[in-house]
């Protein structure tokens, strides 16, 4: 018996947004069982099927490029990229759509992501430039955000994990890196700049992998 992996990348759109990243596990885990897609199990005494997501994404946020990997096993030749997506998409809610998929090795490494929210038009889009600027121009920023009882705060620098952020007609764009000891949320840097992230629509945009060309040839900070 041989094994392949396949690295899918999907939107999460609509109210599914809402749904926790466990939800999602068990989305694909029940659409892999209906497809009658042949997916790799774990050994030992709980198996699961070997379903990776590159990066969780934050509960309400929209995305058009999330990545997961998914292992089948197979007798002879690996089925073809289009034939899985075909085959799993068909069992997928709305809300849910995969684009495309290729064969893979390893592990893939979040680097960054892409976010974007657009502006109520009643927000005075000036005075949040100024309040962006005076954010960039900084060396540091502290911040604390609450992880829930009995769980200590999570503390880190926002300047250091906002790679880039820019206000284009009324859409705030933001490029915030991820690390190995977790990442910034969208919601984060809206708090910082005085924004309720609970009214405002965020969509992630695109997941920036290690090995991943970036349009400036680069995800360092500006």
């Amino acid at each position: 018996m041989a094994f392949s992996r396949y690295r899918m990348r999907f939107e999460k759109r609509g109210a599914l947004r809402f749904i926790s990243h466990h939800d999602l596990m068990r989305v694909f885990e029940l659409a892999l069982r209906r497809s009658g897609l042949d997916v790799a199990y774990t050994q030992g005494f709980n198996p699961h099927p070997k379903v990776s997501f590159a990066l969780a994404l934050p509960l309400g946020v929209e995305s058009l490029d999330e990545i997961v990997d998914i292992d089948l096993q197979h007798d002879l030749e690996s089925p073809a990229p289009e034939f899985v997506v075909d085959q799993l998409a068909r069992q997928m809610p709305v809300g849910l759509t995969l684009k495309q998929a290729e064969l893979a090795t390893g592990r893939p490494r979040v680097i960054a992501a892409d976010y974007e929210c657009e502006l109520p038009s009643e927000l005075d889009t000036q005075e949040l430039q100024t309040r962006l600027e005076v954010f960039l121009a900084q060396a540091g920023h502290a911040f604390s955000r609450s992880r829930g009882e009995k769980k200590p705060a999570r503390n880190f620098d926002a300047r250091e994990f906002t790679l880039t952020a820019s206000i284009e007609a009324r859409v705030l764009k933001m490029r915030l890196k991820a690390g190995q000891d977790g990442g910034m949320k969208p919601s984060d840097l809206l708090q910082i700049l005085g924004l309720d992230p609970n009214r405002l629509l965020v969509t992630k945009t695109r997941t920036i992998l290690a090995d991943a060309q970036t349009e400036s040839g680069s995800t360092g900070r500006t």
